[in-house]
């Protein structure tokens, strides 16, 4: 392995990771309005939806994608479609808040991302596929084989770059205590709704 080279990679993790980006806004919202215990499956999902993405791209996405450029399209509008869905969940629960006693008994409109809605948001993410693909390209001499520049980049945005995304739900857990207020719920909600809007944009756009 390079050694020069790898550290140019987790100088690479450290500052795509810990940087704003529609998972680390997600992450950080999730765990204001659920708590950082409740969100923990999603972050699980993005870290287990990225890394399948890594894979992928260090076994040749890029060149697939170029092939094939419809199969893109096709991901991209039925990414868009599911979370313009969870977007207007978000954006109801901030218009139509609960009464105070259905906020008392802990019952929601919405709720956190699940693993597997997070894990396949990476394949729509714009960030998530800059990244994987920009680091399968400009990494290639890490290791001789892909299988080898595989398990060292995988292994290096686990330890360097998932610490991202817990760090981000921390900040989002001392918000929490906001949340018996239902105007900072109803902002919350709103925010979590724009955020995946705007992802949308990003998305069709890209």
């Amino acid at each position: 392995m390079d050694m020069a080279l790898w550290f140019g990679l987790v100088g690479f993790i450290l500052a795509m990771s810990y940087t704003p980006g529609p998972n680390n806004l997600m992450v950080m919202s999730s765990s204001a309005l659920f708590g950082f215990k409740r969100t923990l499956p999603h972050w699980f999902g993005v870290n287990v939806g990225f890394n399948l993405l890594l894979v992928a791209a260090v076994f040749g996405l890029g060149e697939l994608v170029a092939r094939y450029p419809v199969s893109l399209t096709v991901v991209k509008i039925g990414g868009a479609v599911w979370l313009a869905w969870m977007s207007w969940k978000f954006a109801s629960a901030a218009i139509n808040p609960l009464p105070a006693a259905q906020r008392a008994e802990g019952k929601t409109r919405t709720r956190p991302f699940r693993t597997w809605e997070a894990a396949l948001f990476q394949i729509v993410n714009p960030k998530a596929l800059m990244m994987t693909i920009s680091a399968a390209g400009a990494y290639v001499a890490l290791a001789d084989t892909a299988p080898e520049r595989a398990l060292i980049m995988v292994a290096s945005f686990v330890v360097f770059g998932s610490p991202g995304g817990l760090a981000w739900m921390l900040a989002g857990g001392t918000m929490k205590r906001f949340m018996s207020d239902p105007r900072w719920a109803r902002i919350l909600n709103a925010g979590i709704a724009a955020t995946i809007a705007a992802t949308i944009l990003m998305i069709l756009a890209g």
